[in-house]
């Protein structure tokens, strides 16, 4: 019933502006170091971490629902490594349904002088 009376988002080209720019940042290279180093409790907080931006992108954003944290084990880290980057592909997906494109940059330069005009 209340499906009746809530407007739930739906993903945009704007609003999903710089999302999958920000889940690569702030996730992926914590993530794929702390399992190469065997860090699980890092590996942990990481994917926590992932799993709430990517729970806060479905209810603010309207993309797809993950379930990440399903796929942690402690004892088996080189798979949720594998089911990150599974979904950091699904949500780009996201990106391209609407249209947008990753921000790519190859010098910092670039990169500064793209976010000082924007």
């Amino acid at each position: 019933m209340c499906d009746n009376f809530i407007v739930k988002p739906a993903p945009t080209f704007d609003n999903l502006k710089g999302t999958y720019e920000e889940l690569w940042c702030n996730y992926r290279n914590k993530i794929l170091n702390s399992v190469i180093t065997n860090d699980a409790s890092y590996v942990f907080l990481s994917i926590y971490g992932a799993q709430g931006y990517l729970d806060e992108m479905t209810l603010e954003k309207g993309t797809k629902k993950f379930d990440i944290m399903r796929y942690f084990d402690a004892n088996n880290l080189p798979v949720i490594k594998e089911k990150f980057l599974e979904v950091m592909d699904e949500y780009l997906d996201e990106y391209e349904k609407v249209g947008r494109e990753v921000e790519r940059f190859t010098t910092f330069e670039q990169l500064y002088t793209y976010y000082m005009n924007h």
